[in-house]
């Protein structure tokens, strides 16, 4: 038996990668001004949505019928991952950087980031009380 189940497993890899994902928002708007600069995206959700629904995030291939499957937790394999965002028309400097875009993700991100910090305090409430009936 484990203390932290699937759930609190997922929470903490999508802790991780909201943190990831705000350092590349805070790189692009650091970059608003730099001449050729692309606009980047950190995309793991759907990876994320896959592996805590069963499908590990990477294909294994067997090539023989004893051979063992992948084991753990697939969430903890999920890394995400880093990409240019397409852009349209650029402006004489190419830099594909929109602040006002930049900013909206940065706040949804920090949203999504503190919904799941406060769940897993609440879950770690849940185990301290647990705990403390225990006694």
């Amino acid at each position: 038996m484990t203390i932290f189940d699937k759930t609190m497993r997922l929470i903490e890899r999508t802790l991780d990668l909201g943190a990831a994902r705000q350092r590349v928002i805070a790189s692009n708007i650091a970059n608003e001004e730099t001449p050729g600069y692309r606009a980047k995206e950190l995309y793991f959700r759907d990876a994320l949505a896959a592996a805590a629904g069963g499908r590990p995030p990477i294909a294994l291939a067997a090539t023989h019928g004893r051979h063992i499957g992948l084991r753990g937790e697939g969430v903890s394999l999920v890394m995400g991952k880093v990409a240019e965002m397409p852009a349209g028309d650029l402006p004489l400097d190419a830099n594909s950087v929109n602040l006002d875009l930049e900013m909206a993700k940065l706040s949804d991100n920090a949203m999504r980031y503190h919904t799941a910090a406060v769940i897993m305090a609440q879950r770690f409430r849940q185990l301290m009380n647990a705990i403390r009936e225990a006694k």
